[in-house]
């Protein structure tokens, strides 16, 4: 007996509209995504009747690929389609279905930052770390759009945080790249690991001194970020921070620095002090730096031995 789809009640698609599915273009930001079997073109538009129609009078597979291997769940979440998306998992579609990049309809959802479909799929047992060609999951891509609503929800589903993509980057470490304290406040909240290292062993403190990043560099030290590691150049957050203070003074000349004291006070004084406070054991002090800042020649004589490590 033919299973007859009537659009109401428990999925909630009463009064939902037919499509034409035969003119209507996608959206200009789908551009590369753009379907071609009749069937994923019905279900990129919502077209619940004629989608309903082929699998069940015309025999078409739900799990049906094109040449880039995506089905047409892939389709209805890549163009936002939620009640398309139970329509195909009630038709008992491939939830896990990969695509020719690897990317589950589960991935396909979050990089278009479709959260309802995020919903449905996670709660019809979509894997959260399944991971693409790109080394990536769907977490990752939320971290990268700074989604931090879809994040929530696929952490509540125990999405790994420890997953490294390239170069060994885990998610904090990408969050702190970003420059995106809410989500590295929500990741670290799910107990992403504070001190976690790259390919180059660089946690995510040392990451955001490099990147100047001052409320980045509190947030972590507040929640208590290890500043006394060492990547493989031997070098250590306090380590780049003091050199990023001398590029800084490097770049300007003694008058300049004479001349916009806030500039020297907000870009290399306020650095050093947070360099200082993360080991007892620096010999550095700001009079020192203010000393060498008078005499160009004297901060690239000092710099000298600073600029062996490797940036």
């Amino acid at each position: 007996m033919k299973k007859i789809f009537k659009g109401h009640s428990p999925w909630g698609f009463l009064g939902f509209k037919y499509a034409n599915t035969e003119n209507q273009e996608p959206p200009k930001y789908l551009t590369g995504y753009t379907p071609v079997k009749k069937i994923h073109k019905a279900a990129s538009v919502g077209d619940i009747t004629q989608v309903q129609r082929m699998l069940e009078f015309e025999d078409v597979d739900v799990n049906l690929a094109d040449r880039k291997k995506r089905t047409a769940l892939h389709y209805a979440c890549a163009h936002g389609q939620s009640e398309m998306v139970t329509l195909l998992l009630w038709y008992d579609c491939n939830i896990e279905a990969r695509d020719r990049d690897e990317s589950t309809a589960l991935i396909k959802a979050t990089q278009r930052q479709h959260e309802e479909c995020v919903k449905i799929l996670l709660k019809n047992g979509a894997d959260s770390n399944a991971i693409d060609v790109y080394q990536n999951t769907a977490l990752h891509y939320a971290v990268y759009n700074n989604n931090t609503s879809i994040a929530a929800r696929l952490l509540a589903f125990s999405a790994n945080t420890e997953i490294k993509a390239k170069n060994g980057y885990t998610l904090l470490i990408l969050a702190v790249l970003e420059n995106k304290p809410e989500m590295v406040e929500l990741l670290l909240q799910a107990s992403a690991n504070i001190n976690a290292l790259d390919n180059c062993k660089r946690s995510p403190l040392i990451h955001a001194v490099r990147a100047q990043s001052k409320n980045m560099i509190s947030l972590l030290l507040q929640q208590g970020a290890d500043a006394s590691l060492v990547d493989v150049y031997g070098a250590t957050a306090q380590s780049y921070t003091v050199f990023e203070t001398f590029q800084v003074l490097a770049k300007g000349s003694s008058s300049n620095l004479e001349e916009d004291e806030d500039t020297f006070d907000n870009k290399a004084v306020v650095k050093l002090h947070m360099a200082m406070n993360l080991s007892q054991d620096t010999s550095l002090t700001i009079m020192e730096i203010k000393h060498y800042s008078t005499k160009r020649t004297e901060i690239q004589t000092y710099m000298t031995p600073i600029q062996k490590v490797k940036v």
